[in-house]
């Protein structure tokens, strides 16, 4: 069993900001995910609201922080957090391949995405259906394909595929809620189509995706249909500690530290009005700064 300070879980911008702001106070800590660094940047297109970066792609930005950890000399871990149980001022953090006893723990783990919840969705997840337009994009050159979601990352999404897809529909349930700047951009693309307010009721499909049928019985073409419809946090591996939550997000204070002493939630995962990369690189910062404040 290793001992550490502090354990981060999961790598986007919240978690790799913590790491960054630890090193440099040199507290000992695991940086820690089940997947490639880097979280929801790697599903985003086109990022332009980022200070200092006037326009990169979601892939690029990651990079960007995962060489800043190169230089500091932090390694992130590929491991993934199975339970967290707290025996007394410490917690014990069980993984796939570990056993980990630390005084703090960030839990930075994001969202996982909300699915449609209709016949053959999780079939062809991967094989036509996809949560990642920059990731599978262009598998999908000069044929037609469905947006679902009407927020920026839907919009995005949809600005991204205009430029590879020979059509591109946008399935709106209510309004589209996406910045000005994007809604503007997306009615200027020609091959792009906004059909709302409508929901996908069924999937067109026999060996692979041929097309969807809206709730008002409407029936479209397409090769390929991209979700963007939000997600929602994962905190069955912390359920053991009777967090706080509302509506499944962390409810934290003003220094990110949840209701039992010592666990700390920053990004996607918590409970806050405005869910931005910019202000998950803050709760990341102000997560490690508290716990620096402690030293």
């Amino acid at each position: 069993m290793r001992k550490v300070k502090c354990l981060i879980v999961g790598a986007g911008p919240a978690g790799m900001t913590a790491a960054i702001y630890l090193k440099r106070a040199g507290i000992d800590f695991i940086l820690m995910d089940k997947s490639a660094p880097g979280g929801e940047l790697l599903k985003t297109s086109v990022i332009e609201n980022y200070p200092g970066v006037s326009e990169v792609n979601g892939p690029d930005l990651a990079m960007k922080m995962v060489n800043q950890l190169k230089g500091l000399d932090i390694k992130p871990e590929f491991d993934e957090v199975l339970d967290i149980t707290k025996n007394g001022n410490l917690f014990t953090v069980k993984t796939l391949k570990d056993e980990i006893l630390c005084d703090n723990v960030i839990l930075a783990t994001g969202r996982v995405p909300n699915s449609l919840k209709i016949d053959g969705e999780d079939r062809f997840i991967g094989k036509g259906i996809s949560y990642c337009a920059p990731c599978d994009g262009s598998f999908y050159k000069d044929k037609v394909v469905a947006i679902v979601g009407g927020g920026d990352t839907a919009v995005t999404d949809a600005i991204y595929m205009s430029g590879l897809a020979k059509k591109v529909y946008v399935l709106v349930r209510s309004e589209l809620k996406a910045s000005n700047v994007l809604v503007q951009r997306l009615k200027s693309k020609e091959n792009v189509v906004v059909i709302k307010p409508v929901s996908v009721s069924k999937i067109i499909y026999d060996e692979r995706i041929k097309g969807v049928v809206l709730n008002n019985e409407e029936e479209i073409l397409v090769d390929g249909i991209f979700l963007a419809i939000g997600g929602r946090p994962d905190l069955k591996f912390a359920s053991s500690l009777n967090l706080d939550e509302e509506n499944g997000y962390l409810i934290v204070n003003s220094k990110m530290e949840t209701s039992v002493r010592g666990i700390y939630g920053a990004g996607d995962i918590i409970k806050k009005d405005f869910y931005q990369i910019v202000t998950a690189t803050n709760d990341g910062a102000v997560a490690a700064l508290a716990i620096t404040g402690k030293e």
